[in-house]
């Protein structure tokens, strides 16, 4: 019975208010929320009278879960608040906040040092709770994918007691600063993290956007780098790296801008773009390649993917300056076998191509190598992610060939290659694919062959010993069963020349035919051989018809037969062969007994 007065006031009370139209009983309401305002006011106006009361209250339990609550609602963890303190100036101490985020959410957890927050007691006029800046000593952030099937294991959050009618409804913050941060954002599957930043945060709307500067990017497999300036915006729904610019830590500019849009929610698109200056390549590669190559990358790239992070396309122009190929055993290979150790290295001036991204299709085009001294490449390319097969089509220029030719040969052949070749395969076993292109071959010189000096000895003129190849080109073509070697065309000036094609089968049996040209003055051997065997002529030579047959390893030709049967019809003409073979033997016998009796 004791108890029947107040609530029989409450029942008055409520009965009046509601007896009251709704703008205007709002109108009360807040007149009440003024007064009790004011009256608060007046609490910390009075600090100098009352200060134990209001520094014991934000120094309280009460007062510390009222605030990890609502911070922790906003962002969507569960945190909590270090001791705090009251500071004069209207701000409010802690010695940090810990939190992990909810399941689902976007914000993975954030943990901070010592922290402190000024107070805008105005700003409840205008139905928000408003925290102008806040400075906290170190803090690290982790944002994670977001998962809606994961919410439902987010806290429940309890309905506002019945007082937050007279409550500011939204929490808005100025400024925030950190001279020490740490943030981790998801970049597929992979994570990104800034290190030892300095940064700073301002809300737009019930988001975070952060700048940032100084510290150290880090991600698994590639060097840190050096954050000169960053910016980036995360939402529920996407983190926006508005830009991010890196360098290497020697280096006096920034080597890297990158900027990006990362869907994290229904939205999985990704869309980036980078821009590359004078960045040191081999940190960036796999160790085996980075111990051989190196140089200096520039370019630009873009990439993006459709809503499900699938389907991805992209682009971009990338260039190496001073590429150098070094320590590298097939190259010390190659400077052995043809006795010149340039070869050891190799330096580009410039390796410059586009590239583009369609599906499962990259294709290189605009590929340029300029060698410093040799080798020089155009051309082109695809590959074929999914089917796993790829085409090359290329210009090479300026290969010396005595580098790829047997030793016995490259000590008389000398000169450049060039040519074009297309090419295509599947996998990594290059050599199984197929294709074709040309050859040509410039500056060359044939010196001291066997077959030179036999032809030095039987035709009585040294200059075939010493033989300038003013033309060889050849078109080729490798298919599944053969290669076949067509339009061969070799010219050494006016001594001799050499056309035709050539089949080598899957087991290596030879097929064709070639013919030989020689000059009427190299022919005198061979009685009417421009009216026989070298009936045709072109180009001031008299050329004849050769067959090839037989293996790689053991050709035969028809042109000894030939010659015979015309030799035959003058018996003079094989006696005076005969009689050069003759004292050819005997010279040669005589001066191999000299030279041993000399020796001994």
């Amino acid at each position: 019975m004791g108890h029947s007065r107040p609530l029989t006031d409450a029942v008055i009370v409520n009965t009046t208010l509601r007896s009251y139209p709704r703008p205007v009983l709002r109108k009360i309401l807040i007149g009440l929320l003024v007064l009790v305002l004011l009256g608060i006011a007046g609490v910390f106006a009075a600090r100098q009278f009352l200060p134990g009361f209001v520094s014991q209250w934000v120094a309280g339990p009460a007062f510390n879960r009222m605030v990890s609550k609502a911070v922790s609602h906003a962002l969507k963890v569960e945190g909590q608040f270090g001791p705090m303190a009251l500071e004069p100036g209207l701000s409010v101490t802690t010695e940090g906040f810990t939190s992990k985020g909810w399941p689902g959410q976007a914000i993975g957890s954030l943990n901070t040092g010592k922290a402190r927050g000024w107070f805008d007691p105005w700003a409840v006029f205008r139905g928000e709770w408003h925290v102008p800046r806040i400075d906290i000593e170190k803090a690290d952030f982790r944002v994670v994918t977001p998962d809606n099937k994961l919410k439902a294991q987010d806290p429940v959050i309890p309905p506002k007691p019945w007082y937050a009618f007279f409550l500011p409804s939204q929490f808005t913050c100025g400024w925030i600063e950190c001279p020490d941060m740490s943030i981790e954002l998801p970049v597929g599957a992979q994570t990104v993290r800034g290190a030892n930043l300095q940064v700073g945060a301002m809300m737009i709307g019930k988001n975070f956007k952060y700048f940032g500067r100084n510290g150290r990017l880090q991600y698994r497999g590639y060097p840190d780098m050096a954050i000169d300036a960053l910016e980036v915006y995360v939402t529920h729904d996407f983190i926006d790296i508005g830009n991010i610019y890196l360098r290497e830590p020697q280096s006096a500019q920034s080597n890297l801008f990158v900027s990006a849009r990362l869907g994290q929610h229904a939205d999985k698109s990704i869309r980036a773009k980078a821009e590359i200056t004078t960045l040191d390549l081999r940190p960036f590669l796999p160790s085996d390649i980075a111990r051989i190559l190196s140089g200096k990358l520039s370019g630009s790239l873009n990439y993006e993917t459709d809503t499900s992070g699938g389907n991805a396309k992209g682009g971009g122009s990338l260039r190496v300056d001073d590429a150098l190929i070094a320590n590298w055993d097939y190259l010390d290979r190659l400077a052995e076998h043809a006795r010149n150790p340039s070869l050891r290295r190799l330096v580009f001036r410039r390796v410059a191509l586009d590239y583009a991204l369609a599906g499962d299709v990259f294709s290189v085009s605009n590929l340029n190598v300029n060698g410093r001294e040799q080798i020089d490449l155009t051309g082109g390319g695809t590959w074929n992610m999914a089917t796993d097969t790829a085409s090359v089509s290329l210009n090479a220029s300026r290969i010396p060939i005595d580098a790829y030719l047997p030793a016995k040969i490259a000590e008389g052949l000398r000169g450049e290659l060039s040519g074009r070749v297309d090419w295509s395969w599947r996998g990594t076993n290059l050599l199984a694919g197929r294709g074709g292109g040309s050859l040509e071959l410039t500056g060359a010189a044939l010196k001291d062959f066997d077959f030179q000096k036999f032809l030095s000895r039987f035709l009585k003129d040294p200059r075939y010993n010493n033989l300038k190849v003013t033309r060889a080109k050849l078109d080729w073509k490798q298919t599944r069963n053969e290669v076949l070697i067509d339009n061969i065309d070799v010219a050494a000036g006016e001594f001799a020349g050499l056309r035709g094609s050539v089949r080598v089968d899957a087991k290596g049996h030879l097929s064709g035919t070639v013919y030989a040209g020689l000059p009427a003055s190299s022919l005198r051997w061979l009685p009417d051989a421009t009216k026989s065997v070298f009936a045709k002529q072109e180009n001031g030579m008299h050329w004849c018809t050769v067959k090839i047959w037989g293996t790689e390893k053991k050709p035969e030709t028809d042109f000894t037969e030939q010659v015979a049967k015309q030799l035959d019809k003058h018996p003079l003409a094989w006696a005076a062969l005969a009689i050069r073979g003759l004292s050819w033997w005997l010279g040669d016998a005589f001066r191999t007994k000299a030279a041993k009796m000399d020796e001994g």
